[in-house]
């Protein structure tokens, strides 16, 4: 069914099936691909926005390089269609609910979901500003949606014309956009911290007549947020931009230390979840009146919406949502997993699914050489991902990686990837690991160094040990607890004398024992209903102390070509 949308005109090859919404850009459509039967959304822009050349040539530069990115916490934008009778956006069509809604139907979300909220805009944010010049511009609730999976994810970005962004968003617009100055990372992250201050107390950090003001002079509220969380709330909203991190993965790196530290290493799992319940909820309750333009009052759209709400006595008790997650504690440690249950799951390993006699099973009854052996076919059938890898703890441990990886025969990973490490290696690279290598791009040349050492090439190192499936694999076979209460999220223990002779990662975890003093190492893996590993984290340590950390996820399990040594290396 095709209805009138702009000035009659709708994008061609596509039947309209309803209206998602009307915001200051345009109106968004819910329409199905003629030839594909793919649902998208489709933005068709307001018509002053579509006689601003000035705007256009910028969105069209814009939606060219969203157009290349793939990344689980931004919308894809498929196509941008300009013709004489008007201009649209086709995009991703994200089953959830935006922000905004969660926000005005159930209040404040509470520490644990508010981390795991920011953390993925940190993670869509970082991914879209490695695309310069692209930046959002105009973030606030209308713009994060909340899948069923309790991920964070962006959209409309640079819909906003220049020098209007404050008063697209008053309530989390940087007080630089106030003066007039262009948005920038640093105006983002203001946005991605008002938004999180939102999410704990309720309402936005400022509130009142005089909008611009308040953002250039008013005393930053931190006291009114957890203790714990402060100094995240000082750094992002801070006056000057040059005080707010340099950039947003430098402050996803400070978001999960504070949260690992106040919530211990569990937190983004439950905070997941908890994300994941409160937009269930509010998917079930009515959609809440669409509030009144805030773009002369300073008023926050979901506060207004919250009030208008309260004033009808609309707010429904929280009922049990539709979405079950699962908790379950670490081997031994008392700690809930980071994991999440999936809605299909594989079938639980037992000892009878073997057609030869094995040994007894460790402790909680799983046994690892069937479960090893699906993970290896699986890997194997499609031998490549796009991953994302953290190292974090005491003794001079942090590394970070997140980009590609390709198997290769023997199951030999060659990485393209972002690489950090800690001190003077502390900024981010862009680096290949090709056997044993390591290559970084200087310039318009690689540079090319042998793994281990010092530097870069040490954390590559790190990286490339602790990111590789043969590593999850090595601490299935070796443990003496595994169990399962879902047959997709396997938890348990393996001693460090066993990890420590093994090829290629025992040196990491002689390390890891040596630095924190234990003799076990305890670990969660989440895998996918074809077996592909979607998600771990490693522990040397307590939960709370002297710890090290490796946490890690992969998504887009497929064949991947083989990253190739750079002609330019020298």
């Amino acid at each position: 069914m095709a209805f009138t949308v702009v000035n009659g005109w709708t994008v061609p090859g596509f039947t309209h099936e309803r209206e998602l919404g009307d915001g200051v850009a345009g109106r968004v459509v819910l329409a199905v691909d003629d030839l594909t039967s793919t649902k998208v959304a489709i933005k068709y822009l307001d018509g002053a926005l579509r006689v601003d050349e000035g705007f256009l040539t910028r969105f069209r530069a814009v939606a060219r390089g969203l157009s290349q990115l793939e990344d689980p916490n931004v919308v894809d934008l498929y196509d941008f269609v300009e013709t004489a009778d008007g201009a649209a956006v086709v995009m991703q069509f994200v089953e959830g609910v935006s922000l905004r809604r969660m926000l005005a139907a159930q209040g404040p979300t509470g520490p644990l979901a508010a981390l795991s909220m920011l953390g993925g805009t940190l993670l869509g944010l970082a991914a879209v500003h490695e695309h310069d010049p692209i930046v959002h511009g105009a973030l606030r609730p209308a713009n994060i949606m909340i899948d069923g999976e309790g991920n964070a994810r962006l959209t409309d970005f640079a819909t906003a014309r220049p020098g209007t962004e404050a008063q697209f968003g008053p309530a989390y617009a940087a007080p630089e956009l106030w003066d007039g100055a262009p948005a920038t990372v640093a105006s983002d992250l203001y946005a991605a911290t008002a938004v999180f201050y939102e999410c704990l107390t309720g309402r936005p950090p400022y509130a009142g007549r005089n909008m611009a003001r308040l953002h250039r002079e008013a005393p930053i509220p931190a006291e009114e947020v957890p203790g714990p969380l402060r100094d995240l709330i000082h750094r992002g909203l801070a006056k000057e931009a040059a005080w707010r991190p340099a950039s947003a993965a430098d402050y996803l790196a400070a978001l999960e230390d504070a949260a690992v530290s106040a919530y211990g290493p569990s937190w983004e799992a439950q905070g997941r979840g908890r994300l994941t319940e409160l937009a269930a909820q509010a998917a079930r309750q009515p959609e809440p009146p669409k509030p009144r333009s805030s773009r002369s009052s300073g008023l926050n759209p979901v506060v207004a919406a919250r009030r208008a709400a309260e004033q009808r006595g609309s707010r429904a008790p929280w009922i049990v949502a539709a979405v079950t997650v699962l908790i379950v504690a670490v081997a031994g440690a008392g700690a809930a997993t980071l994991l999440k249950d999936d809605k299909k799951q594989p079938a639980e390993p037992t000892t009878a699914q073997s057609s030869t006699p094995r040994p007894t099973p460790p402790a909680g009854g799983v046994d690892p050489g069937p479960l090893v052996a699906k993970i290896d076919r699986a890997v194997a059938a499609s031998p490549g991902a796009v991953f994302n890898y953290r190292q974090s703890g005491c003794c001079g441990f942090p590394a970070s990686g997140k980009g590609t990886l390709s198997l290769g025969p023997g199951g030999e990973s060659s990485f393209s990837l972002t690489l950090a490490g800690a001190g003077s290696t502390r900024k981010p690279v862009r680096a290949l690991i090709v056997q044993n290598r390591l290559y970084v791009r200087a310039g318009k040349r690689w540079k090319s160094s042998p793994l281990g050492g010092r530097g870069y090439p040490a954390a590559a190192d790190q990286v490339r040990q602790g990111s590789s499936v043969t590593n999850l694999t090595l601490l299935l076979r070796s443990a003496t607890v595994l169990k399962t209460r879902t047959g997709a999220i396997y938890e348990g223990s393996a001693p460090v004398r066993t990890l420590s002779r093994a090829p290629g990662v025992g040196p990491m975890y002689a390390r890891m024992a040596q630095d924190t003093g234990v003799n076990e190492i305890t670990f969660a893996i989440k895998l996918d209903a074809g077996h592909r590993p979607v998600k771990f984290w490693v522990r040397a340590g307590a939960e709370k102390g002297r710890n090290q950390l490796l946490r890690g996820s992969y998504t887009r399990w497929g064949r991947k070509p083989a990253v190739q040594v750079p002609a330019s290396a020298s």
